[in-house]
């Protein structure tokens, strides 16, 4: 995207997705993330910028510039997938893994795979902490068994690349298991930084399904009679033990609120942040492996043990799911973009809609 000049005129326009990779790339606390009034979280410039500074940051800023394929491109990409090394249904083979997970816990699986086998020393994801139950902090997770803490989907505003000078810093092998467009702010920086070249070794992705405000979540506490603001939950799980399983809400007390994933995505309309609106890769096209769910005609029909939609796009991404299938990490059923297609329909839209809506945008 062209005519931002400025970390104003990302935010100004409704650009910034909250990744915190602008945070990183001035001198440490110039730049913080902070809530705004509107419930989004966004970067905050404690000085005036240079004008180095300002062209740097938009060049990298995934929010403005996304770009691809991360390696080697095919001669004939998908037009909505992307580069295909290699597709399937698959889940962690370990029971409790796929059950405590998202979807089939594929992303979990994969990351225990890396770190027990030494190809990385930690991985950068995130898991909840922080100021209240929908805070998320990024975390550079080094013990396999300490996986599972991270290993649920965070459908609230968050900063993971705030973390990436400090991953750096380590001088160690690590990957990185995100969204899209935090994997794309990742490739950015590689492009231009030798060191996260090197030391990034793989790459993993979810399919988004956009991030909403935390006022989305909120309003199911307060349709089951809870008052988060009076009274705010220790804890918040939008998914997970099952699949899609239950979102869950606790207290210091013990009491419990619990809903339905309809109950969650159906009854109230997502208050999405404007850039998922205009969103080019939801899917993870730049990362080594990107996963969802697999839900055949697009929604649950009730539970099941868990199960992924996985997508290979580079070389080292076939790579590692075949020696995770090998060595017992993960099961894996071939499919097809057609098969996983109709999983995801709605990414299939956006997709095939992205230019039309960047243009509307471009006119309002």
């Amino acid at each position: 995207m062209t005519g931002f000049r400025t970390l104003q005129d990302i935010v100004a326009g409704g650009y910034c997705l909250s990744c915190g990779l602008c945070t990183q790339l001035v001198e440490p606390g110039v730049i913080d993330m902070a809530l705004t009034r509107d419930d989004q979280l966004r970067p905050r410039a404690r000085r005036g910028l240079s004008d180095a500074e300002q062209a740097l940051i938009v060049r990298l800023c995934p929010g403005v510039s996304v770009t691809g394929p991360f390696g080697e491109a095919l001669a004939d990409p998908d037009p909505v997938w992307g580069e295909i090394r290699a597709t399937y249904e698959g889940w962690a083979s370990d029971a409790d893994t796929r059950f405590r997970a998202s979807a089939g816990g594929v992303m979990t699986a994969i990351n225990r795979y890396l770190l027990e086998t030494g190809q990385v020393d930690f991985v950068l994801h995130l898991r909840a902490g922080g100021a209240d139950a929908l805070t998320s902090e990024p975390v550079m997770i080094r013990d396999p068994d300490d996986l599972l803490q991270g290993s649920q989907s965070r459908y609230a505003p968050s900063a993971p690349l705030s973390a990436i000078n400090a991953a750096l810093a380590t001088g160690e092998r690590f990957a990185v298991s995100l969204k899209p467009c935090d994997v794309a702010g990742v490739r950015n920086l590689q492009r231009e930084n030798p060191q996260a070249a090197h030391n990034i070794v793989f790459a993993a992705a979810m399919f988004c399904g956009t991030v909403p405000s935390r006022e989305t979540s909120w309003k199911v506490l307060r349709r089951k009679g809870a008052d988060p603001a009076a009274d705010p939950p220790a804890s918040f799980r939008w998914r997970g033990n099952g699949c899609p399983g239950p979102a869950v809400a606790e207290w210091p007390d013990g009491r419990t609120v619990t809903a339905s994933y309809n109950e969650m995505w159906n009854q109230d309309r997502w208050t999405t942040q404007f850039r998922c609106k205009v969103c080019p890769d939801a899917i993870g096209l730049q990362a080594d492996i990107a996963t969802g769910d697999f839900w055949p005609g697009a929604v649950p029909k009730g539970e099941t043990p868990g199960e992924n939609a996985i997508i290979a796009h580079t070389e080292r991404g076939a790579e590692v799911l075949a020696a995770c299938a090998a060595q017992g990490y993960l099961t894996l059923k071939k499919t097809d973009l057609a098969a996983i297609a109709d999983t995801q329909p709605h990414h299939v839209r956006l997709r095939q809609t992205f230019s039309s809506r960047v243009a509307a945008a471009a006119i309002g």
